[in-house]
């Protein structure tokens, strides 16, 4: 597992340098900008595409076959992606609290600004979490309408909830639901790891 491991990085800093140097450019941008929490919350999702175009290099390069002649199973292929996923996603959940941290300094924050970044993650952590189990039973090719459906139902969802948490703060308590947000999309990732591995173990052609 830690040659693919290894060959997942390489094909990472290969592809996914664009995918990076837009994630900062947001990130720079929320920090003087008004606090739209799109800025951030933005970084989330595009890095969770990164696995899909893994795939789909994978399938255009004949690796899913040629991989099929060394001792990975297909558990652990798709495991690969999933830890990915997860860890871009904490680096850029990282560097969203950074910028968090930073605008207090610059300009004071409010909690409730802060707590609604976990909103954000559990944005984030949907779009994987509903893409990589389509692409791993019917390929990326076939997987591309549920790539693109999932990316544009994303964005059009930021702009709400960034209005949605600004209007529910007047009314309630937001830390609840802050924090029972993350947790409930962390639980579906981890159901949609276990659903990707079913669903590649049972593709019969690669």
């Amino acid at each position: 597992m830690k040659g693919l491991l290894l060959k997942d990085w390489y094909m990472l800093i290969k592809c996914g340098t664009g995918s990076m140097i837009v994630c900062l450019l947001f990130f720079a941008i929320s920090i003087f900008g008004n606090g739209n929490l799109f800025f951030e919350v933005y970084p989330l999702i595009l890095v969770g595409t990164i696995p899909v175009t893994l795939i789909s290099y994978d399938e255009r390069s004949g690796w899913l076959s040629y991989g099929n002649t060394f001792p990975y199973s297909r558990k652990q292929f798709v495991s690969v992606k999933y830890i990915y996923a997860l860890g871009m996603f904490v680096v850029m959940m990282l560097l969203a609290v950074a910028v968090q941290l930073l605008r207090g300094i610059l300009y004071g924050a409010d909690m409730h600004v802060n707590l609604s970044l976990l909103f954000g993650g559990a944005v984030g952590l949907i779009p994987p979490a509903i893409m990589l189990p389509i692409v791993f039973s019917f390929g990326s090719e076939k997987g591309r309408i549920a790539y693109v459906a999932v990316i544009v139902v994303a964005c059009a969802v930021l702009p709400l909830l960034n209005m949605a948490t600004e209007n529910y703060m007047m009314y309630t308590n937001i830390t609840t639901a802050c924090f029972a947000a993350f947790p409930i999309a962390l639980l579906i990732f981890a159901v949609s790891w276990l659903l990707s591995i079913k669903c590649f173990e049972g593709r019969e052609q690669l």
